[in-house]
């Protein structure tokens, strides 16, 4: 589900924002930027994020500023900045070339090392500082969710009614073309072969045989099932919905397929279609639903 979250906490320690979107992904991604000097935290991090949203791809952006204190102290390596003069002041004298025109201190900034980095703070206050404010961008992000989430289940609601209207009408139909299905049959063979049938019994035994096998009882009761079962569980309050959502509608469409191959019914036929329409609508934004 599209959403989007930010968060800023001031502290004693520095500034820090978190930034958080999410976009429709079938599973779970996670992609986390932190600055460089808290990149430990990486683990944790994700960890919260992951506990709180459970589909789509989620990145998670973090910056911090700092202004009396920082928790990197930066020190230059004296030594080697002095060997690396005497070196290039060597090759100028060798070379001939103007003295002047030696090292600089962009030459200095560009070798490895001339630069070193420690990190000497408290680990678990910086801890405590990024949970905070991370809760705080997912706490925005789940209300963008949940507003988008009432709006899709709005929608589900409206959808799912119509296929329980298309199914009812399905019901009221079966029970007629079975009668209608065996009195078409039965016509037929008198028609192609008159006066033939000497056993009537042993007809209409062959017309039952039939009828049983474009029977869509049985595709009608599951599917009913599965109607009933959406609902329930949009309507529910339980997390990580989406997989199971998806679930029911393939096995929706298998018998609605099922009923539209069976049935010769010109009526039923184009409650099917109706119902694959209504299906498919729904498949679109359960993409977006945990």
């Amino acid at each position: 589900m599209t959403a989007y979250g930010r968060a800023t906490l001031n502290s004693n320690n520095g500034r820090f924002v978190a930034e958080v979107q999410s976009l429709n992904r079938k599973f779970q991604e996670i992609f986390i930027q932190l600055p460089r000097e808290l990149s430990y935290l990486e683990t944790e991090v994700r960890k919260w994020v992951a506990s709180r949203v459970f589909r789509g791809k989620i990145s998670l952006r973090i910056s911090a500023s700092y202004e009396d204190s920082s928790p990197v102290s930066v020190t230059p390596n004296l030594p080697l900045a002095r060997q690396l003069k005497a070196a290039w002041e060597k090759i100028a004298r060798d070379l001939e070339i103007d003295s002047d025109k030696g090292i600089t201190l962009q030459m200095l900034a560009n070798e490895s090392g001339i630069l070193t980095y420690s990190e000497e703070f408290d680990e678990e206050e910086y801890k405590k500082i990024l949970k905070q404010v991370v809760d705080e961008a997912v706490d925005a992000l789940i209300e963008m969710k949940i507003l988008e989430g009432n709006s899709i289940r709005v929608d589900f609601s409206q959808r799912i009614q119509r296929l329980k209207d298309s199914l009812e009408q399905v019901k009221g139909l079966t029970a007629k073309s079975v009668e209608r299905m065996q009195e078409k049959l039965k016509k037929r063979l008198e028609e192609v072969l008159p006066g033939v049938i000497e056993n009537e019994e042993r007809v209409l035994r062959e017309i039952c045989l039939y009828a049983d096998k474009v029977d869509i009882s049985e595709e009608i009761t599951r599917l009913d099932s599965h109607i009933q079962q959406f609902s329930d569980i949009v309507m529910s309050d339980r997390n990580e919905k989406g997989k199971t959502l998806e679930f029911l509608l393939q096995e929706m469409q298998r018998e609605v397929n099922t009923i539209g191959s069976k049935s010769d019914e010109v009526k039923i036929t184009k409650l099917v279609v109706d119902m694959k329409s209504e299906i498919e609508k729904i498949r679109e934004q359960v993409q977006n639903v945990e």
